[in-house]
Order: C-alpha cells, then sequence, then structure tokens
C-alpha cells in the first residue's frame, strides 16, 4: 500500500444485530469531504460484528463488497470494549473515528474535528456537539466523569427534594454552557458514541480498558488521557445526530447489571480501594432508597399521545426545554427556545421510540421551573436504515 492510499481516518464500529443502521452511517460518512480530499476519500471503515447472528449477514455481506470496508466476524460476543479495540488493531488511518452505529454526521464534521486536533497538540480525543434528531432540535447533555462529589450529590438529590432541585439545576446550567459553547472547549468527558483520536495513540491505550462490560470504557478512556496530560476537548463546530435507543435492544436487566459493574469498577480506578469503598457505600444507600428527591416539581398527566400536544410556557422571556424519560431529568436532551408555546416537530416526534417522556421549561436565566408535563407517545420510530440514512440528515 502507497503512501497516497493511506487514507487519513479510519472508522471504527462494533455491529450487533445494527447492520442496517451500519450500513446507513457508512453511506453517510461517504460524504464527508476530508481536508486536500475529494468528497469521500481519505477514507475506510473497520465493522466488528459481535456475532450478531445470521440474520446480520445480509447487511455484512453488503458492507464487505465495499473495497473501503473491512468486515471482521467475531465467533462470539466478547462485548464492545473487546469489538473496538480488536477493529482498532486492523486501522490503517492517521487517525480513528471511533463510533457507534446508531449516529449520522452533518457536513463538516471530520474535517472540523481534525482542524481543533492539529491547532491543539495536547488533545487526546476529541467529540462533535450531538443532537437527538436530525433536524437538530434537541441537543444532548453533555457527558461528565463521574466523581466521588457528583455521586454524593446525586444521592443526596434521590433522598430530598431540595437537593434534588439543586442537583438539577447545576446539571442544567452546565449543559447551557456546552450548548452554547461556540469554540473547542476541553470537557471532562467525551462520549464514547463517537470521536476523533490519533490512531497510535489509541492502538496505545487499547483504545479502551476491556475489563468494562458496558459503560464507563469512554470515561475510564478520558481518564487515563487525563493523567498523562492530555486533554479531552469537544469542538462544537463539528455536529452529529445521536439516535438513542434506535439500534438493536437488549434486556435492560442484564444492561443495568453490567452498568453497575462498570461504574465501581470505574470509581476504583479512579480513587482506589478506599473510594471504591466510599462509592460503594453511597451506592448501596442510593439502590437501597430510591427516594423521590428528583420529583420535585408538579406534573402535568397529558396521558396517551398520538401527535405531539401544543404545550404553553408560562412566564416571559427566553427559556429553556429540556426532554427526558425520567422525572428527575437525570439525562436530558434541551432546547434553548423564546416562544411562549411549545410543539415538538412532527418529524422529530416520530423518529422517538416508544416510551413516557417528561418535558420540562425552566427560565432561562434563573433556572426556575415554570412547568412540567409527562406524556406517553404512542407509535414505533421511524426506522434508520441505509436507503433512509442520506435523506435523514438533511444537511449531511
Amino acid at each position: 500500500m502507497t503512501e497516497i492510499d493511506t487514507p487519513l481516518i479510519t472508522v471504527l464500529v462494533v455491529n450487533w444485530r445494527s447492520g442496517a443502521m451500519t450500513r446507513g452511517l457508512v453511506d453517510n460518512v461517504r460524504r464527508q469531504r476530508l481536508p486536500e480530499h475529494a468528497a469521500g476519500q481519505g477514507l475506510d471503515f473497520v465493522v466488528l460484528d459481535n456475532a450478531s447472528g445470521p440474520e446480520e449477514e445480509e447487511h455484512l455481506a453488503a458492507l464487505e463488497a465495499d473495497e473501503d470496508v473491512t468486515v471482521i466476524r467475531s465467533k462470539q460476543n466478547s462485548g464492545y470494549a473487546s469489538g473496538m479495540n480488536l477493529a482498532c488493531e486492523h486501522a490503517r488511518g492517521q487517525y480513528v473515528l471511533v463510533s457507534n452505529p446508531d449516529v449520522m454526521l452533518f457536513r463538516g464534521m471530520l474535517t472540523r474535528m481534525i482542524e481543533h486536533m492539529e491547532a491543539h497538540p495536547h488533545c487526546g480525543l476529541v467529540g462533535p456537539k450531538s443532537f437527538l434528531d436530525s433536524h437538530r432540535f434537541f441537543q444532548l447533555p453533555p457527558n461528565e466523569k463521574p466523581s466521588l462529589w457528583s455521586l454524593l450529590s446525586e444521592t443526596m438529590a434521590r433522598a430530598s427534594s431540595c437537593a434534588g432541585e439543586c442537583h438539577a439545576r447545576g446539571r442544567t446550567r452546565r449543559a447551557i454552557e456546552q450548548w452554547t459553547a461556540t469554540t473547542g472547549v476541553p470537557v471532562s468527558q467525551v462520549s464514547g458514541a463517537s470521536f476523533l483520536m490519533l490512531r497510535d495513540l489509541a492502538n496505545e491505550l487499547g483504545p479502551f480498558d476491556t475489563r468494562y462490560p458496558f459503560y464507563f470504557e469512554d470515561a475510564d478512556l478520558c481518564l487515563r488521557l487525563h493523567r498523562r496530560g492530555f486533554t479531552t476537548d469537544l469542538c462544537p463546530q463539528a455536529e452529529l445526530t445521536h439516535f438513542f435507543n434506535r439500534s438493536a435492544g437488549q434486556d435492560p436487566e442484564a444492561a443495568m447489571s453490567r452498568y453497575e459493574v462498570s461504574r465501581r469498577l470505574f470509581y476504583r480506578a479512579r480513587y482506589g480501594a478506599l473510594g471504591y469503598w466510599f462509592a460503594h457505600l453511597l451506592l448501596s444507600f442510593t439502590s437501597a432508597r430510591s427516594g423521590r428527591g428528583h420529583e420535585f416539581s408538579e406534573i402535568d398527566d397529558l396521558g396517551a399521545c398520538e401527535a405531539p400536544p401544543t404545550l404553553d410556557v408560562p412566564g416571559t422571556g427566553g427559556y429553556v426545554a429540556e426532554l427526558a424519560v425520567d422525572p428527575g431529568f437525570v439525562f436530558a436532551a434541551g432546547r434553548l427556545d423564546v416562544t411562549r408555546r411549545f410543539q415538538i416537530p412532527d418529524v422529530v416526534w416520530d423518529g422517538l421510540v416508544e416510551a413516557k417522556y417528561y418535558v420540562r421549561f425552566l427560565e432561562r436565566r434563573s433556572l426556575k421551573v415554570l412547568r412540567v408535563v409527562c406524556m406517553e407517545k404512542l407509535g414505533a420510530p421511524t426506522p434508520v436504515t441505509a436507503e433512509s440514512a442520506a435523506a435523514e440528515i438533511v444537511h449531511a
């Protein structure tokens, strides 16, 4: 392979029963134009299939038919971290884009992140601004590296409505700082859904620690980079959509079990044995006493909704609208708005999975809660397939 044939970026994807979305992602990324390259040039792809089964063969064969795609079939599902590490070993690009299959890139995302990396030599990895939908209606919340302080704050928030309100206000204020950022900024953690880093550094670090069965592998990677003197940055000029809960599902109880194992492992990696046991006490307290501290506002129940309702927002001036699947808004997408009547667009509504959703409105400056509603969204989401990928991202 000559130097000119060496790709600038290798896109790494771990596939598990998400073949249609993986194909959609590959088609979408090929629309990117890299520096000094024509559209779709300077890229190759490594897809690691985690023993998805024969149902995925149609998608894997279609991917494998393209010269720029390498498909690796694992005989067993060894987990996301192990799968991504194996995929990274086959990367040839100067950079690797670590990516979930359920994301789509907006135009210029890769170029903006490369420019950021070149301008910031101490940046270990960089991630984009992320949206819940392809029309940029809801921004996704920032990922924050877990700490004992944040765990203590979360524990108190579950036990007391006053603490819950204070905890939620701080979380929203930090989210607004990232939602309104216009230039690259170091952040405590970048989401593992999609980020760019140098291939050599990625291979040196793993990139992931394979002891994490599910979740927290991205937090651990950011922790190890920080300890080496690198930053982990957000590049708000780079944008993508992350279609949450749209790829292959899994048993919720098994997922939560792996989540708890990973969370405890992370606290031990960050704080050692003493910190681990303190975290263990807090987590045990939280699980034994779920509490209702997060539910500190009256909630208007709108019941089942086949179409997005029009919601009146009290007060005057700008406000923040947040969307979550829990009344505590622990992980809430957000929108900064000024109109006093709020409605989720049909195209955004149709993309949401069937679930009970909570929407709250907060005064922009004080973050005082103005109104909270809940509604059950009826109807399966519009699927994201290889055929619809190009149309789904309106500014790809």
